[in-house]
């Protein structure tokens, strides 16, 4: 019998209560790309015939292979694959570097395969960097677990309880 599902085990729900208030980007990015991660993993189980070979060879499988396996696989659609590459590449930037330059952040975010910049909306904020990220880490999030809902007829296999043991 499957557990009953609450408004706690929905993804985007952990992702946003994971988060902590005045949450440096870091910390917003590293989340964001995890829970991310979580959902591909999810699909990755459901379409494979064999995951765990895929899933446990985290030396060969890192993120981004799983990204674009996913994507030529026609597992993802292309515009979460754009949004999740621009997460992959600011993750990186902020998980390499003492100093991220944040005059470079494009703010485009792919909304339903149209770009959208939103620099001018962004830079009119205090924090224009730490505002951008949470919007596209929660937005992406949203879209794909919206994706995996449509395409598998339920939410990803997310529990509250077990995430914060």
């Amino acid at each position: 019998m499957k557990k009953k599902r609450s408004f706690w085990d929905d993804v985007t729900v952990g992702y946003l209560a994971s988060l902590r208030h005045g949450e440096e980007e870091l910390g917003l990015i590293i989340k964001g790309h995890l829970f991310i991660e979580f959902i591909m993993n999810q699909i990755i189980e459901f379409e494979f015939k064999i995951p765990k070979i895929f899933l446990n060879d985290n030396r060969t499988n890192s993120f981004l292979v799983k990204l674009n396996t996913l994507y030529s696989l026609g597992l993802l659609p292309k515009h979460i694959y754009q949004n999740i590459t621009t997460v992959n590449k600011l993750r990186n930037q902020y998980a390499h570097n003492l100093k991220v330059d944040k005059n470079k952040l494009s703010f485009i975010y792919c909304l339903e395969g149209k770009e959208i910049n939103r620099a001018d909306h962004f830079k009119k904020m205090k924090n224009p960097s730490r505002e951008y990220i949470k919007i596209l880490c929660f937005g992406t999030l949203t879209e794909l677990r919206n994706y995996y809902i449509k395409k598998y007829g339920e939410l990803p296999n997310f529990s509250f309880d077990d995430y914060y043991e």
